[in-house]
């Protein structure tokens, strides 16, 4: 073992070295024992397999031929089903609707033959009306960052729903480009009434192979390592004939890419047996993939796929042969194969059949749900579907319950009123083009007639010219011909629910009233938000359940992404949890704003009044502050307000609280000196006021009013004070002299 390696596995062991023998005791029943003799006796080394893994997974290899027999004809038999109701009934209809969308030329040549050698223009109305659709369709699930809501089942579930709601949002916001996704689907849906996606699971990842000697604590390690993903051990050799080591082979994985993808399919890539009403319950649905023989061969090397050479040797069988709607799409298709071609197997362009299919392959009377890779008649791979559906989705807007292909859609039930529009239009254009370049009677022997066929200004004629060029009377155009255009407008507008007044197109309106028009774009919303309704229930919230299901199963467990601004490790066990999925149909502009001008007044008006009842704290206000700059599209709100959750928040008001505290000590102790002040100087007057009259009161009396101003005396200390007063007045009365004169008298 090298350097690096010995470095970072002793990065690894001192890692995990506490908890590694509590993870090997908890994983031994689910593991593959291995004995090895470690000098002490033989002990078993634990090599454990996912949580999550299918034990009974199948395979072609641990299929009997019996078993892959069977699945085969169930597989061939169901595919033929497919392919007939393909070709039979819903490309017929799909390309139909294409046409009339496109308002196809060749399509009206066949409709209106006489009208077609005059003039071939056609109306656009079904075109029209979809594109008017799509942007206030779109807006519903664009206007908001987060397109579902996820809440937890109870209130113990609400973390881990916010969390499982972030993580999709990322999922489909950063890693997919969702608008183009919903757009596309939205806009299939509206044209073919067959929109078609496809979800799965994206793993990219880096291998590099390693071998290091390992002892018995070294394999715990390793184990633990495979455990979590980051490595896959290849090979294990004994070392020494004792067994005391062991040279294991491994790869380091890195992983560079792990998340769900999200992608539009092509009608003509959906394969599926119509005996249900639900696409997920019928016994066959597959993906038809054109794909090179490199790929093939490209999978096989990576352990993918298995009889290749078998399925690239079987000539016309499985080779790609493009369907009438792959032309329709892309009318040079058949021109440029043979151009692409290099005369080999990895340049063929093969048809790869991704199939799921019920089948009862083990006959314990119990249809099991299998995946089927193939080529032709050949299977690739064969694999068991843990889902138990599959992973595509359809959005009809023209909703049939009963059915998972409706014959029927917006482009039939628009059809006739662009037939008539496109009739009348022609017929006026043609009779007004008559009638500003009519017939002309012409006598040739009077009129020089190359003069009249050149169109020069001056024509000679011989004698009266009103005798030699007659022109006939007008084609008349029948007045009720704009009548019968109106009427065909007023009918689009009525069933499709896009009108002139929410395009912004009417400017000479028969209602001026607000009242009026408001209810005239409420109708007409009406019948949009029911499209976006069933564009929410019927296909996004199941795509969305189903990538919850893809994120519980095939999301490492403790993957980091970037949620809110930081680094977020996701553990599995948050996201398993009962939740309700909303959808907010009906988000548009006009209820964005609805919505901002509620939070204002819940900001200004209700929230005040509830936090001096003690309703609303910090975190209240932070919440619905947020939710107010989030509506007005500012999504990056850190940079306005600080989560009271957040450290710095705590921070902040540890500093609040401190300086709080230091100024509510000094005010304190201003107050206490103020306080002792007033004392001092109430004591100084009380002092003056007792001076005044100190000597006249009591010996007892002055003792108690000093020590009242905080002077401690006794009667002694008078008594002594006033002997000693006594000899003072003596000797200063005899000292001044008075005293002398008094005695010199007697």
């Amino acid at each position: 073992m090298n350097q690096n390696d010995a470095a970072q596995f002793d990065a690894a062991q001192a890692q995990i070295q506490q908890q590694q023998m509590q993870q090997a005791a908890a994983m031994a029943p689910q593991g593959i024992g291995l004995s090895v003799n470690n000098g002490y006796g033989l002990h078993d080394i634990v090599y454990p397999v996912p949580q999550d893994e299918e034990a009974e997974d199948i395979s072609l290899d641990t299929l009997s031929q019996e078993e892959i027999d069977k699945i085969m004809r169930a597989y061939k038999n169901g595919k033929q089903a497919a392919d007939n109701y393909y070709k039979a009934t819903v490309e017929p209809k799909i390309i139909r609707r294409l046409k009339l969308y496109r308002a196809d030329k060749e399509l009206y040549k066949k409709k209106f033959p006489s009208l077609s050698e005059l003039n071939n223009w056609t109306s656009k109305d079904i075109k029209t009306t979809i594109d008017w659709i799509l942007p206030n369709l779109i807006e519903v699930f664009s206007a908001n960052d987060s397109p579902v809501d996820i809440v937890g089942q109870s209130v113990e579930d609400d973390d881990n729903a916010k969390l499982l709601q972030e993580v999709i949002n990322y999922f489909v916001m950063k890693k997919n480009n969702f608008f183009t996704f919903i757009a596309t689907l939205a806009k299939d849906g509206l044209v073919t009434n067959f929109g078609c996606a496809k979800v799965y699971w994206n793993r990219d990842e880096d291998r590099k192979p390693m071998q290091v000697l390992a002892d018995a604590q070294m394999m715990q390690i390793l184990a633990i390592e495979q455990q979590n993903g980051r490595i896959e051990i290849t090979d294990l050799k004994q070392a020494d004939p004792q067994g005391d080591l062991l040279i294991v082979s491994f790869d380091v994985i890195v992983v560079k890419s792990n998340t769900p993808v999200l992608e539009n399919m092509s009608p003509s890539e959906l394969r599926f047996t119509h005996e249900t009403r639900d696409l997920h319950d019928a016994k066959f649905v597959a993906q038809r993939k054109i794909v090179k023989g490199d790929y093939l061969k490209r999978k096989e090397i990576e352990g993918v796929y298995s009889n290749i050479d078998k399925a690239l040797s079987q000539g016309d069988n499985g080779s790609a042969r493009w369907t009438t709607l792959d032309i329709e799409h892309d009318k040079e298709l058949t021109n440029i194969n043979e151009f692409l071609s290099d005369g080999d197997t990895a340049s063929r362009e093969y048809e790869l059949y991704e199939a799921y299919l019920k089948v009862d392959y083990n006959n314990d009377g119990i249809m099991e749900h299998v995946i089927v890779h193939a080529v032709g008649d050949t299977p690739l791979k064969i694999q068991t579907n843990t889902f138990e559906m599959p992973p595509f989705f359809v959005f009809s807007p023209e909703y049939e319950p009963y059915s998972i292909f409706n014959e029927t859609g917006f482009a039939e039930e628009w059809e006739q009123l662009q037939d008539l529009k496109t009739a009348l239009v022609r017929q006026i254009i043609i009779a007004t083009a008559k009638n500003c370049r009519g017939q002309k009677f012409v006598n040739e022997q009077s009129v020089d007639m190359d003069a009249m066929i050149d169109g020069e200004e001056f024509v000679p004629t011989e004698g009266d010219p009103s005798e030699a060029i007659l022109f006939p009377p007008g084609v008349p155009t029948d007045p009720n011909a704009m009548t019968l255009i109106q009427y065909a407008q007023n009918e689009l507008e009525s069933q499709s629910g896009s009108t002139r007044y929410n395009q912004g197109l009417d400017s000479n309106s028969l209602n001026m009233t607000a009242t009026g028009i408001s209810a005239i774009m409420g109708a007409a919303d009406k019948k949009i938000k029911m499209i976006a309704r069933f564009l929410a229930e019927t296909t996004w919230i199941p795509i969305v359940k189903f990538l919850i299901l893809l994120c519980q199963k095939f999301i490492d467990d403790g993957q980091v992404i970037r949620l809110l601004n930081q680094n977020v490790t996701i553990r599995r066990e948050q996201l398993n949890l009962d939740y309700d999925l909303v959808v907010n149909v009906g988000q548009g502009a006009g209820t964005k704003e609805a919505e901002i001008q509620y939070l204002m007044v819940l900001i200004q008006q209700l929230y005040p009044t509830l936090q001096q009842v003690g309703i609303v704290n910090a975190a209240s206000w932070y919440k619905v502050t947020k939710e107010l700059l989030e509506r007005m599209g500012i999504r990056s709100t850190a940079k306005f307000l600080v989560d009271p959750e957040s450290d710095e928040y705590q921070q902040m008001q540890a500093q609040a609280a401190q300086a709080q505290q230091a100024a509510e000590q000094k005010q304190d102790a201003l107050t206490q000196a103020q306080l002792q002040l007033k004392e001092q100087d109430i004591k100084a007057k009380q002092l003056a006021k007792l001076s005044a009259r100190f000597s006249e009161l009591p010996i007892d009396a002055q003792i108690q009013a000093l020590q009242q101003l905080g002077i401690t005396t006794t009667p002694q200390s008078f008594a002594n004070k006033a002997v000693e007063d006594t000899q003072k007045a003596i000797v200063e009365h005899y000292t001044s002299g008075a005293g002398g004169a008094m005695y010199g008298g007697r």
